[in-house]
């Protein structure tokens, strides 16, 4: 086989190659596609259930109410909501103090910023992390 008959044979392999590689990803992304679509038609179709829902729960809470007003035309005074006031020095020496007594090291702890963090942030995050 001389050089050029080899060069020929390489192009060849290499374009029929490239057009597989090439359909593969084609397919894939039609796949893809097909996927977001169908997965669309769920969400909208569980929306507009979870809305004919709500709006059968607003019908049935206003009806409720209606007939309590009719029966009950004594206005009812809201109990004013008391929120517990802490100290936050406290609160941050007992952080301090906790932290300091979890770790083993013989250095001072300094506190320089405390903020309340919601525990949904670290729910979410778990999720998207340890999926499977």
């Amino acid at each position: 086989m001389s050089v050029g008959a080899k060069l020929i044979y390489g192009a060849q392999v290499t374009a029929i190659g490239l057009v597989v590689v090439f359909l593969g990803l084609a397919i894939l992304i039609g796949f893809i596609t097909l996927m977001a679509q169908v997965f669309k038609a769920i969400d909208a179709s569980k929306n507009e259930k979870a809305k004919a829902l709500a709006a059968a729960q607003a019908a049935e809470a206003a009806a409720a109410a209606k007939a309590a007003a009719a029966q009950a035309p004594k206005a009812v005074e809201p109990e004013p909501v008391v929120e517990e006031v802490t100290d936050d020095a406290e609160l941050i020496a007992v952080i301090a103090a906790a932290i300091a007594a979890f770790t083993d090291s013989d250095k001072q702890l300094v506190v320089r910023k405390v903020r309340r963090v919601s525990g949904w942030n670290r729910a979410g995050r778990a999720e998207q992390v340890y999926r499977f």
